[in-house]
């Protein structure tokens, strides 16, 4: 079984919340969604714990994959970039993803 990558990126939403920035983050997750490229999305916001307090967690299955998703070139990177510029805090952390087997 082959393993992927996992982006990870942290964020903070703007205060105070703008509607625009809400529909951008539906624009992504509809991008990501409907690209073969990203196998899965998590997110979640809130909580507790140190650092910004929402996450995106993108499950890649390999560097190409996330090479699609800079390069500006498909809807998902285009909504990708437009989402997380409008954002604060941002931080990526790229992970390989481990399989217990």
């Amino acid at each position: 079984m082959d393993s992927g990558i996992n982006l990870i990126v942290q964020f903070n939403f703007p205060t105070p919340f703008f509607p625009e920035v809400g529909q951008k983050a539906k624009r992504l997750h509809a991008a990501c969604q409907s690209s073969d490229w990203i196998e899965n999305i998590l997110t979640a916001s809130g909580g507790i714990g140190p650092g910004p307090s929402s996450i995106w967690i993108f499950k890649l299955n390999s560097y190409a994959s996330l090479d699609l998703l800079f390069d500006r070139e498909n809807d998902a990177s285009k909504a990708y970039i437009d989402f997380f510029t409008s954002v604060e805090d941002v931080a990526e952390i790229i992970r390989d993803e481990v399989v217990f087997t």
